[in-house]
């Protein structure tokens, strides 16, 4: 199975909630994460587990005593004893070593990040007379377009959903199936879905669709609006 960006994102997160480096909005995602996705939480077990043993790799050093008693005379307190000199330094080696260590490794798996696109493209569509309404809304991460409902299928001939430029011809951007609240949109038209552009649905014949025009008037239109 290839890795995606999204997996190395997912296990780079791992490794840095393990290693104590979240904060704020990303620390409490992170482990509202380990509550809800018992793989996530295995993940950060398995850092944790990585990590623990390096304690016993890391020789203990000592600092000269005239360290402590220049810490100690700052501080207005005595210099601790051997052991707990001893005990500290390790413990600031360790934290040090395996810092930098897992740091590189969380750097080297997260991709560089992109900035989504945040907006939301919306319409609300009616029939001529105005009474028949359509909430429509497109997902920009997801390329699909959502709606509530659509017109039913009318003698032999299905909904087409068409985007109307501003300054362009219609494009069509696929039958609407019965049944189903969404239609995937293609790349190649995902650019037209902006404010000042026109949704409508006209009914034609499925067996030659997708259609280069409309071939009747339009069943229901909306304008799109970006929120």
């Amino acid at each position: 199975m290839v890795e995606t960006p999204k997996d190395r994102d997912r296990e780079a997160l791992t490794a840095e909630l393990a290693l104590g480096l979240l904060d704020g909005a990303e620390r409490t995602e992170a482990l509202r994460l380990c509550l809800s996705d018992r793989d996530f939480a295995q993940q950060v077990e398995q850092w944790s587990a990585r990590l623990s043993p390096m304690l016993s790799t890391v020789p203990p050093a000592q600092p000269s005593a005239r360290v402590w008693e220049a810490i100690a005379a700052r501080i207005g307190a005595p210099a601790p004893a051997a052991s707990g000199r001893l005990l500290v330094w390790r413990t600031a080696a360790l934290a040090a070593g395996a810092l930098a260590a897992c740091l590189a490794l969380v750097v080297a798996m997260r991709p560089e990040t992109v900035t989504p696109d945040t907006s939301v493209v919306v319409s609300q569509m009616t029939d001529a007379s105005g009474g028949a309404m359509m909430a429509v809304a497109y997902d920009p991460h997801r390329g699909v377009l959502r709606f509530d409902a659509h017109p039913p299928n009318e003698g032999g001939k299905r909904p087409e959903l068409w985007v109307i430029p501003e300054d362009g011809a219609p494009q069509s951007l696929g039958l609407l199936a019965s049944g189903n609240a969404e239609i995937a949109i293609a790349n190649s038209a995902r650019h037209f879905l902006k404010s000042g552009a026109t949704l409508a649905i006209t009914m034609e014949d499925p067996a030659t669709a997708p259609h280069k025009a409309p071939s009747a008037a339009p069943v229901m239109t909306g304008k799109i609006s970006e929120i």
